[in-house]
């Protein structure tokens, strides 16, 4: 046997400490977490303070905010892969031989029901993730958005020179929709609209952008 050979390819020392310490790191994200998420449910995002959330997560206050910049950080960072998944899944599932406004709304219905399960905690949540309170989104909001926009993209593409034109520029008119989006949903959260509201109301505002990148009809 090769001794040599069976030195080479174990891992160094300072090889093996990285890995533990990012075990360790990923450990504590997992327990901020679900310490987080739990002391939301049960005491409500205002009255959690971030001394009960650091002792929940068995950590030191000062750990905590290496993980995240404040309190309203730390909701986004609990809800944000919830909301990515919900995101993803509404735009992956959606029927492509349906009109392109249809699918929108549904796509965005989709979303909305996610909020619709705690509508004071979705009123912080979206709060923090348009005016965040450190004046600079997270990585997590980017991350969010991003995948939204991307996905937008992709069905305005897909409609290119069909229903619509193919002059214009997608991700533009990507984040013009989520606009009527939020502005809908934020209206939907303050006055505790129905479902039924929120879709006609979303349809309506859709259909203007949606009209406006219609191929014209052949003379």
């Amino acid at each position: 046997m090769d001794t040599r050979s069976s030195r080479a390819n174990k891992p160094t020392g300072q090889g093996a400490s990285l890995g533990r310490r990012e075990r360790n790191k990923l450990e504590k994200r997992a327990r901020i977490v679900a310490a987080a998420r739990r002391l939301f449910a049960e005491k409500g995002f205002n009255q959690t303070t971030t001394l009960e959330l650091a002792e929940a997560a068995d950590i030191g206050t000062g750990t905590l905010f290496l993980y995240v910049r404040s309190k309203e950080d730390l909701l986004v960072l609990v809800f944000k892969d919830e909301m990515l998944e919900r995101a993803v899944a509404a735009f992956d599932g959606l029927p492509k031989d349906a009109p392109l406004l249809d699918q929108l709304v549904q796509a965005f219905t989709a979303m909305m029901e996610h909020h619709a399960r705690d509508r004071d905690l979705a009123r912080i949540l979206l709060k923090e993730i348009m005016f965040p309170v450190n004046d600079e989104p997270s990585g997590d909001v980017s991350e969010l958005m991003e995948a939204i926009f991307e996905r937008l993209g992709r069905l305005l593409e897909r409609d290119k020179g069909g229903e619509l034109r193919a002059d214009f520029d997608s991700r533009l008119v990507a984040e013009t929709l989520f606009s009527s989006y939020y502005m809908d949903l934020l209206q939907w959260l303050r006055a505790r609209h129905s479902k039924a509201w929120f879709q006609e109301t979303l349809r309506r505002h859709l259909a203007v952008t949606i009209m406006g990148l219609r191929r014209p009809a052949p003379v």
